[in-house]
């Protein structure tokens, strides 16, 4: 058997190479044995925007009217990296090529353009502002307008002076300061490099000729393949020489000098791909009749070229090579960077992109459809986006999506997270606040009540669910919150620990450890109540108020103010027994006073503190 592409092999045979290559190798195990960063990229993220580190630092971009989205369509940007999630035809790589045009030196005309198949109706000019914060206490909008004018410029994207009906500020008096930010008329828009990859469109010089059919080219195969081995040699000596230049047939076919990955882009590749790489060179040229590059890749057993590799290799390599050569504080607008990539391998590039941004002060922006990349963002970092029913436009589902809205909006499969409550009122208020937030949170979720009340609920779950560190949350009333916030166990000295547990309502004895003769019970013991004291940290929460969930509700849905949880109780019994008619020596059924209690959840007031926190526990609950 012949190989089609044989550049660069040496040292194996061909057989051998093919069967290397083909080998079912364990993913965790390349995985440990490169190096990574033990520290968390994504928390050692948070708040650094706020601190401005980023900037220049796309805030926002809305969008009074582009293409199908909803009128005034807006995104926030408070996280180095988001992600836009949604299914096919939400116009996720309009967005990105829309970010792509806020820099002056961007036009988005360059990529959406009229045409007779695809014409850009007339009307009120097609438009898109984005935000930006040029110095501590200013924030400024800019605004690209599609011109429209007959002729060359047709297409073009230009700024305009602030458009009130868009809700822009007019110009405030120049200070001069600002001299260098703004005209007379309107702020500069962001000055930022941008790094746009498309990754459907990143294809090897092999796979643009075989894969596609050309006017000047036989699409034979046989015909092909002759090409391709008639020029392999050349493009091999220009890995081998990394060579800048070759003149032939009186046409440059070098377009790129020859180039080699650093040490690190090979390490990085390597830890993306769960493979080690010793050496990784490229070459764009074209000896073929097509642009394209032509990708060199060692390992300690094999040399081959991209036509051997995965076309997910090829992505990685590209990647790497444009983040880690793009200055700092660049734009990277991702178009499904999930492309050919193994679920391990779209988390590791995720957490690539983390530790980028972490260094070098990137804003990545990027389309996916990828569960295995969206689940290692915190929730501000998605923005779920759907097509409205209704309107037939794309609407904003979510600027913060758990991951449950996602999955659920992208059509996989989830469990929701269980959630235990002490009541059947507390569920039902919570289950109220999740569908508020969205029918894809409230699948996202699942809430039990557990009899018992609270202490009961303590001494039975924490325990075991630290033990086997449990994705659950015990959410409990608000009057079982502690004084004094329960504290994390590298703040406790080790006397202190077993008094924190009694927060919790528990005790030495309520920690499951193994028993015997072990004479490292002591320190065993000790290290269990660490760790349950560190698991209730993350997943023991609390209602609003410092009461029982009667008292919030006549808060928040009447204006009650009931300080006594029994007086509550009894408040909403008298409504139930009015609501129903009954005389005043009767006792409306609990089935009967939920039901009044759930006719309540009407009338809340969604302006009330409490309503307010009881919404940010529930995202804490869900993320």
């Amino acid at each position: 058997m012949s190989l089609p592409y044989p550049i660069g092999f040496t040292g194996a045979t061909q057989s051998a190479a093919m069967d290397h290559l083909s080998a079912t190798r364990d993913v965790d195990e390349v995985h440990a044995s490169v190096s990574a960063p033990a520290k968390d990229p994504f928390a050692q993220l948070e708040g650094l925007v706020e601190k401005r580190i980023f900037e220049p630092f796309i805030r926002h971009i809305r969008f009074p009217r582009f293409k199908n989205l909803a009128p005034m369509f807006r995104i926030d940007f408070d996280y180095p990296i988001t992600a836009l999630v949604g299914p096919n035809g939400t116009n996720k790589s309009s967005i990105l090529r829309a970010l792509q045009g806020c820099p002056e030196t961007y036009n988005i005309g360059n990529y959406w353009f009229s045409t007779d198949l695809d014409p850009i109706a007339g009307g009120s000019p097609q438009r898109y502002i984005h935000g930006y914060s040029p110095r501590d206490g200013l924030d400024v909008e800019a605004i690209k307008v599609r011109t429209g004018k007959v002729g060359r410029t047709i297409d073009y994207f230009e700024t305009s002076r602030p458009r009130s009906r868009d809700g822009m500020e007019k110009m405030p008096p120049l200070q001069k300061e600002d001299q260098l930010l703004r005209s007379s008329t309107r702020w500069r828009s962001i000055d930022k490099h941008v790094v746009y990859l498309d990754f459907r469109q990143e294809l090897s010089a092999y796979d643009i000729l075989f894969h596609f059919n050309w006017r000047r080219h036989s699409s034979d195969p046989e015909d092909k393949k002759a090409l391709i081995r008639r020029h392999a040699r050349r493009v091999s000596q220009a890995l081998d020489e990394l060579t800048d230049s070759h003149i032939f047939y009186g046409s440059e076919r070098i377009l790129e000098e020859a180039d080699e990955l650093t040490p690190t882009e090979v390490n990085d590749v390597s830890v993306i791909l769960g493979r080690k790489y010793t050496s990784i060179r490229l070459v764009k040229h074209d000896y073929f009749g097509v642009e394209g590059y032509t990708a060199r890749l060692k390992t300690a057993f094999i040399d081959y070229s991209e036509a051997y590799a995965g076309s997910g290799e090829f992505a990685a390599i590209m990647l790497v090579r444009a983040i880690s050569r793009s200055p700092k504080h660049s734009l990277i607008l991702l178009d499904e960077p999930e492309t050919s990539l193994h679920p391990a391998a779209q988390a590791q590039l995720v957490r690539y992109l983390a530790r980028e941004c972490l260094v070098r002060k990137h804003q990545v922006v990027m389309a996916t459809h990828s569960s295995a990349m969206i689940d290692l963002l915190p929730n501000r970092a998605r923005k779920l986006l759907d097509i409205s029913p209704s309107t037939g436009k794309v609407e904003m589902i979510s600027q913060a999506a758990s991951v449950g809205e996602a999955f659920s909006r992208l059509g996989h499969g989830v469990s929701g997270r269980k959630i235990l409550v002490e009541d059947e009122l507390a569920r039902a208020l919570v289950e109220y606040a999740a569908r508020v937030r969205g029918t894809d949170f409230l699948r996202s979720i699942d809430v039990i009540v557990s009899p018992g009340g609270a202490q009961s609920i303590c001494r039975r779950y924490v325990p075991t669910f630290a033990q086997i560190a449990a994705d659950t949350v015990i959410l409990l009333d608000g009057d079982q919150r502690p004084t004094v916030q329960l504290r994390r166990s590298k703040d406790l000295l080790d006397e202190d620990v077993e008094l924190e547990l009694t927060k919790l309502h528990l005790s030495k004895g309520d920690i499951l450890t193994n028993g015997g003769n072990d004479p490292n019970l002591k320190t065993k013991s000790l290290a269990q109540m660490r760790s349950t004291l560190d698991w209730a940290a993350r997943h023991v929460d609390y209602l609003p108020g410092e009461s029982n969930p009667e008292v919030l509700l006549l808060k928040v849905a009447r204006h009650e103010t009931v300080a006594d949880p029994q007086a509550a109780k009894d408040r909403w019994m008298a409504l139930c027994r009015d609501e129903l008619g009954l005389p005043q020596e009767d006792y409306p059924s609990s089935a009967d006073i939920l039901a009044t209690q759930r006719r309540a959840f009407v009338n809340i007031d969604r302006e009330t503190d409490e309503w307010k926190q009881l919404m940010e526990t529930l995202e804490r609950a869900a993320s």
